[in-house]
């Protein structure tokens, strides 16, 4: 894809991703902690500025340590039907909340995980991609993941992050 063109949300077929590249990724089943918030607000990312509306689902990743304000946490935004497809209740009848985890409940998170895997391709190029939440595109640079989510919409990570999230296949 040259630099000039953008990458943003559309139907793709599995044809297509697969002729792309692109592989599908189970998710691993770990905690997020998610809660709608009421108020609009910009979030901060390595690459990015995203854009979270009110009415949109915040997940945040409850790590170790309680934080001192909930910006503190690694959180991402995501629109509320995205949600709604994407992550489900966490069912572990064993799970006992840790102290960060009791901290984002106070502040109206509740226990979910990603439930729908994802289509993805190591960049071997930088490209430049506009998110569902990004108000402009960004170039992302070789080395990162891009994502292309059930909607067709496209997100990108880190090789650390994509590995924490996503279940890779055993090496034959």
């Amino acid at each position: 894809m040259p630099r000039s063109q953008v990458l943003r949300q559309r139907n793709w077929t599995e044809e297509e991703l697969v002729k792309a590249g692109f592989c599908h990724y189970a998710p691993t089943k770990r905690l997020v902690m998610a809660r709608v918030i009421k108020k609009a607000v910009d979030i901060e990312m390595t690459l990015e500025v995203l854009r979270a509306d009110s009415g949109d689902i915040v997940c945040y990743t409850p790590g170790d340590q309680v934080q001192p304000s909930l910006e503190g946490y690694e959180h991402w935004p995501v629109q509320p039907d995205l949600f709604k497809k994407t992550y489900k209740a966490w069912d572990d009848p064993m799970w006992r909340p840790n102290e960060p985890e009791k901290h984002l409940m106070l502040n109206g998170c509740k226990p979910y995980f990603k439930h729908l895997g994802v289509w993805a391709l190591k960049l071997p190029v930088a490209i430049m991609m506009q998110s569902l939440e990004s108000p402009e595109p960004v170039l992302v640079p070789v080395g990162r993941w891009l994502c292309i989510g059930s909607q067709g919409e496209p997100y990108h990570m880190s090789d650390e992050n994509f590995h924490t999230r996503y279940q890779f296949p055993p090496l034959k």
